[in-house]
């Protein structure tokens, strides 16, 4: 077996942890990662983050499921939106280049995470008011991003799911943008799947299959542990730690599109 690859184990287990916890995808951190280690098309580096953490988080659905931190009403309504936004998106992905999906990436967390962060630390800690409102809209976008960059899901339509009436505590919006961007994972990978993106995998096979050897055990594992420690979390610290998460990770992007 090849242990080239060896080190990805442990970050494997941080990132899905980080990912339960954030309830955001776990591409945000693998795509930097695969830039920088892993010496393939960008365009396979945003196939493989999906892969990578369709198995993360197929582990924190199980988990999720488990604790019944899940509300299937959430889930049902924003993946109407979203799951046809990301075909479209991820037929794109053909027609455009892979430096410009990257810096597409880069900008979008970097401004996103900026986003964030202001209204974590400026809004008050009045009560906020409930609301019954499915942002459609939102879930469009949101869907559209993951298909083209692999990302975006998440960050979108938790924000809208925070003060929904049927959500009962933080956890339960983690747990149900897990489920969502799981689903939406599996549709935004398989579209990709065109005669030339294939032919690109077969061709750098023996390193995606040394690479995954290691990432797909991490990841499961590190899936198991988030839904644990997202229980006892306050919601706005979440919104900061996620904030801080994307800004560190877009920085790292554009460095490597700089190198």
């Amino acid at each position: 077996m090849d242990l080239t690859y060896w080190y990805l184990f442990p970050i494997g287990i941080i990132i899905a942890i980080l990912s339960m916890c954030a309830g955001i995808s776990g591409a945000n951190f693998w795509i930097p990662v695969y830039l920088f280690f892993i010496k393939v098309n960008p365009k396979i580096v945003f196939w493989l983050a999906l892969l990578t953490m369709l198995f993360g988080f197929g582990s924190g659905v199980v988990r999720n499921i488990h604790q019944g931190t899940v509300n299937w009403y959430m889930v049902k309504q924003y993946l109407i939106p979203t799951v046809p936004a990301a075909v479209l998106g991820s037929l794109l992905t053909s027609y455009v280049n892979e430096k410009v999906l990257v810096f597409i990436f880069g900008s979008f967390i970097l401004v996103y995470g900026t986003y964030l962060f202001i209204i974590s630390i400026t809004t008050s800690r009045k009560p906020q008011v409930k609301h019954r409102r499915i942002f459609w809209e939102i879930g469009v976008t949101a869907g559209f991003l993951k298909g083209l960059i692999a990302t975006g899901l998440g960050k979108l339509i938790v924000p809208g799911m925070w003060n929904h009436e049927k959500i009962e505590h933080p956890s339960h919006v983690i747990g149900s943008a897990v489920v969502i961007i799981f689903i939406v994972d599996i549709v935004a990978a398989v579209t990709r799947m065109n005669p030339l993106f294939v032919s690109g995998l077969i061709e750098n096979r023996t390193i995606l299959i040394n690479v995954l050897i290691f990432v797909l055990p991490s990841v499961v594992i590190g899936g198991q542990v988030g839904p644990r420690i997202i229980r006892d979390a306050d919601g706005k610290h979440l919104k900061i730690f996620i904030s801080m998460a994307l800004i560190f990770v877009s920085i790292l992007v554009f460095s490597r599109l700089l190198a």
